[in-house]
C-alpha cells in the first residue's frame, strides 16, 4: 500500500505535541504514532530559550518515532503568537492570447497569486516579515468579480484578492533553527489557527460565517471565517495559563495540580446554582493537603476567563464590528474550552452575544490509536495532519526507516484587583 508519511508539530507553551501518521491513498490518515513533552522555552508563541525548546521537540519526536517504528518525515510545525500579521493584498495578470480572450489554468493561478505577494516587496512595513501563507479570497476575471474558482474560464486578465499571513522573519528563523537543533530537516511552518480550523469547523459554519477561538496556555488565537473564506486572524498574549497561575498562588499547589483542578473542577455558573462542596487542595512541597469549597475556585477561574474573554472581544471588533452577520457564531477550542459551560459567557448578551459550540477535532479521516485526540487540547495538532493533507503534492513517500540518534464582556472595572481578591480569598 502506498502511504506517506506525515509529521505534525505542536509548539505549545505548555506541551509540545508530536504526531506521526500515514496518509494512505483514500485520503485518510493512520495514526503510528504520538509524543509529548513539557514546553519549557516558549512562552506566548514565542521561542525564549533555544536548547530547552529544542531538547523538548527533540523528546516529542523520540517518543512519538519509537512508538511508530518510523523516522519522522515531511514535517509541518504550527505555530502562533503576536507577532502575526495579516495583509489584504491583490494580484493582477494579463491572460490574454493576442488580441483574444484566454482560458485560465494553474499557471495562470500560480502567477496571479505571486504577483499578490510581490506587492508586499514595495511595503517598507513588511521588511522583517516572511510569508507564511497567501489565502486567496476572490477572483476577478475582467469586469465579472467573486469567482471562487476560475479554472477554465476565459478572460483578458485577472485579479485575485488575498489575505497573506505574515510572521517575523527573526522568529521563524528561531523556530527552524530549533528544529535543526532537533534534528528535524526542512520544516513547513504553519500558522496553528489555520490548522486549527480545519480540524473544528465545516463548509457550512465558513460559509455562513463563525469565529473560531483557541485559548491555548499562553495566547488566545482568533480566525474569523466569512463567506466561505479566512477574513482575519489576532493572537492575544493571555491563554489559560493565566487562570492556572492565579489558582496555583492563591491555592498554594503546584502548578500542575492546579492545572487539573482547573480542567476537572472548574465550572462556570449560571444564577444561583452554586454548591458549598469542598475540594482536596495538594500542598507545595509535601506539606499537607487541605480543602477549598469548589464555589470559590470557580469563581478565580471565571474572573480570569472574563478577563481573556474581553481582551479577544475588544481586538475583534476593529477587525470586524458587525458579529451580528457570524450566523454560526462562536466555535471555542483548546484546553480551556474543557472548563463546564464556559459557552455561557460567549453567550451572554453582556459578552459576545453570539451561539457557541465547544469543539473537538474531527477524527473521523483518522485510525488507528484516536481515542487520546478526542479532546480540544489536540485540535491544532490535528488540523496540522489535514493541513498537510490538502498539500500532499509537497509530501515525499515512507521509507520506512528507524530514527538514527538524538532527535463580556462588560466592563470590567479593575479586573487584576477582583483577581488578587479572590486569591486572597482562597
Amino acid at each position: 500500500m502506498n502511504e506517506k508519511i506525515i509529521t505534525a508539530v505542536d509548539l505549545g507553551s505548555s506541551k509540545i505535541c508530536v504526531v506521526i501518521a500515514a496518509l494512505h491513498e483514500n485520503d485518510k490518515f493512520e495514526i503510528k504514532g504520538y509524543g509529548t513533552a513539557d514546553s519549557k522555552g516558549i512562552d506566548n508563541g514565542l521561542v525564549r530559550d533555544l536548547q530547552s525548546t529544542a531538547q523538548a521537540v527533540s523528546s516529542a519526536v523520540e517518543m512519538a518515532e519509537t512508538q511508530a517504528n518510523q523516522k519522522a518525515e515531511n514535517v509541518f510545525v504550527a505555530i502562533s503568537g503576536q507577532h502575526i500579521r495579516t495583509k489584504n493584498t491583490e494580484g493582477k495578470v494579463s491572460v490574454a492570447v493576442g488580441s483574444q480572450p484566454g482560458e485560465i489554468d494553474s499557471d495562470n493561478i500560480e502567477a496571479v497569486i505571486n504577483d499578490a505577494k510581490n506587492s508586499l516587496k514595495r511595503d517598507a512595513s513588511s521588511d522583517r516579515m516572511e510569508i507564511l501563507h497567501c489565502i486567496p479570497k476572490t477572483y476577478d476575471i475582467d469586469s465579472l468579480k467573486g469567482i471562487l474558482n476560475p479554472i477554465g474560464m476565459s478572460g483578458f486578465s485577472i485579479t485575485v484578492h488575498t489575505l497573506i499571513i505574515l510572521a517575523e522573519t527573526s522568529h521563524v528563523k528561531n523556530i527552524k533553527k530549533v528544529c535543526e537543533m532537533a534534528n528535524i530537516s526542512n520544516p513547513t511552518i504553519v500558522l496553528g489557527a489555520i490548522a486549527t480550523a480545519l480540524a473544528v469547523i465545516n463548509e457550512d459554519e465558513k460559509k455562513l460565517g463563525c469565529v473560531v477561538l483557541d485559548i491555548g496556555e499562553g495566547t488566545s488565537d482568533l480566525t474569523v471565517f466569512y463567506g466561505s473564506y479566512l477574513k482575519s486572524f489576532i493572537s492575544i498574549p493571555k491563554g489559560g495559563g493565566l487562570i492556572t497561575h492565579d489558582l496555583a498562588i492563591g491555592l498554594k499547589t503546584p502548578h500542575t495540580a492546579a492545572e487539573n483542578l482547573k480542567i476537572d473542577y472548574g465550572r462556570i455558573y449560571n444564577g444561583t446554582n452554586k454548591t458549598d462542596t469542598s475540594i482536596e487542595i495538594a500542598g507545595i512541597g509535601g506539606k499537607a493537603n487541605h480543602k477549598k469549597p469548589l464555589s470559590l475556585i470557580s469563581d478565580v477561574i471565571q474572573i480570569r476567563l472574563k478577563e481573556i474573554l474581553e481582551s479577544c472581544y475588544k481586538s475583534i471588533l476593529p477587525e470586524f464590528s458587525n458579529l451580528d452577520s457570524l450566523t454560526a457564531g462562536m466555535i471555542i477550542t483548546g484546553g480551556t474550552a474543557l472548563i463546564k459551560n464556559i459557552h455561557l459567557l460567549i453567550e451572554d448578551e453582556k459578552g459576545f452575544n453570539m451561539p457557541c459550540r465547544v469543539a473537538f477535532p474531527d477524527t473521523r479521516k483518522l485510525s488507528g490509536a484516536i481515542s487520546r485526540f478526542d479532546d480540544p487540547r489536540y485540535s491544532t495538532v490535528i488540523g496540522v495532519l489535514y493541513y498537510a493533507m490538502e498539500r500532499k503534492g509537497t509530501v515525499t513517500k515512507s521509507t520506512n526507516k528507524k530514527r538514527n540518534g538524538l532527535r463580556f464582556f462588560e466592563q470590567i472595572s479593575n479586573i487584576s484587583k477582583k483577581v488578587i481578591t479572590k486569591i486572597s480569598e482562597l
